[in-house]
């Protein structure tokens, strides 16, 4: 292995990974970070193929939340063992996004009624009404908004709140806890933050989960209370699965919407073809997802001793797997570093694969081209009006900022 310097946490990387991923694939396709006693996989074939191999690669302990003690992506938030330990026991042992089959298998069972396509496209139209809502007003005002604050975060709140049954009026501090909760991924979050968001999530779902038993309600909370054909979810495991939502589909579809937007100012061709063909905000959500996703990485624990190349990684490491260096891989995708709206497939790892595919990928992708479609129709052209700002993160991938000028120019012109 070609010794190479790569930090996960500088303020390199987090500005523009994608060179410094594509000397990993070319020289330390299997790197291990020293300091943080971290292997780290960077080519397609190898990414995916660990994070299929649920086997060999678990979830188990490899969740941002798993083990407070060690967090790769801030350092700075590394506590005490038994402190962590505390905090751990207060979340539920099973997690859909840090648990393996058999344990997955049954939680996804149990969850999946709630995410249908059929159920999830129900919901379009007032996605869409909430959406033009939001691009009216700040259109109203002097044309200059920052998307971000107008549009990409309070879509998949508003929406994600709207389906769980979350009274309006505590909507806003939901958005703020979910905020908060995301706070120790980035590179100096305060870990306090993140606890604090997390309890008062917590606190609240756990009330409205023995609200729903007293009482049932045709919502995503209800639904999932309810159970179905199946034994209906612990009160632990209902409680942790909606923090999880909330916290996931925020941040991710926020970010995923405010990179679309960007990478289309950054590409004339691909704004104007949008701008012509507001039909194209599909491809163009799509593209975002290979080409700047919202999640650079998953993190794994090697259950067995794995070999790739000449290279082994020995069993009890924790492995990330940099799904956004493998969607830029030029072995699976031609032209990588080209935004383009014509590659007609979806093969990207965003959403990852296998047992762990996503499973509100169908939300993030409605609430995401509804909002490129609808900034389109409404004949808004968009401008930069300032420099945008990054989130401090090298596993979340979006912006804090984004400032635009909307010029008003009717659709088709």
């Amino acid at each position: 292995m070609t010794p190479i310097r790569f930090d996960l946490n500088s303020p390199e990387v987090i500005a523009d990974p994608y060179p410094h991923y594509a000397r990993l694939r070319e020289d330390a396709p299997v790197h291990h970070d020293r300091e943080l006693d971290l292997w780290v996989l960077s080519r397609h074939d190898d990414v995916a193929a660990a994070v299929r191999d649920h086997a060999r690669f678990s979830s188990e302990s490899g969740g941002p939340w798993s083990d407070l003690s060690a967090n790769p992506f801030n350092p700075s938030t590394r506590v005490p063992a038994p402190v962590a330990a505390a905090v751990e026991r207060l979340l539920s042992p099973r997690v859909l996004l840090t648990s393996d089959p058999p344990d997955h298998t049954e939680l996804r069972r149990k969850v999946a009624p709630a995410f249908t396509p059929r159920r999830i496209a129900a919901w379009e139209p007032r996605v869409r009404e909430i959406t033009e809502g939001l691009l009216g007003g700040a259109a109203a005002r002097d044309g200059r908004i920052d998307l971000v604050r107008a549009l990409a975060a309070p879509l998949p709140s508003m929406v994600i709140a709207e389906m769980m049954g979350v009274p309006p009026g505590r909507r806003d501090r939901f958005r703020r806890w979910s905020d908060e909760a995301v706070d120790g991924l980035l590179a100096h979050g305060s870990l306090l933050r993140t606890l604090h968001g997390t309890a008062m999530m917590s606190a609240h779902f756990a009330a409205a989960v023995r609200r729903r038993r007293r009482d049932p309600r045709d919502d995503l909370i209800g639904l999932l209370v309810a159970g179905g054909d199946e034994a209906p979810l612990s009160t632990g495991e209902l409680v942790t699965f909606c923090v999880l939502l909330l916290v996931a589909g925020n941040e991710t579809t926020t970010n995923l919407i405010s990179n679309t937007v960007l990478a289309l100012l950054e590409n004339p061709d691909a704004l104007e073809a949008v701008r012509a063909d507001p039909g194209l905000a599909g491809a163009a959500v799509e593209e975002t997802l290979r080409y700047d996703g919202p999640a650079q990485g998953l993190l794994r624990i090697a259950k067995a001793d794995a070999r790739f190349g000449d290279v082994t990684i020995p069993a009890g490491s924790r492995v990330l797997l940099l799904i956004a260096s493998a969607n830029r891989d030029p072995r699976r995708h031609p032209d990588p570093d080209a935004f383009r709206l014509d590659r007609g497939r979806a093969d990207h790892l965003a959403f990852g694969t296998g047992v762990h595919y996503c499973i509100g990928h169908a939300l993030a992708r409605l609430e995401s081209t509804v909002a490129i479609e609808s900034l389109f129709r409404l004949g808004l052209a968009p401008r930069l009006a300032g420099r945008p700002g990054r989130l401090d993160s090298p596993v979340l991938r979006g912006l804090r900022t984004l400032p635009l000028a909307l010029e008003r120019v009717p659709a088709g012109r």
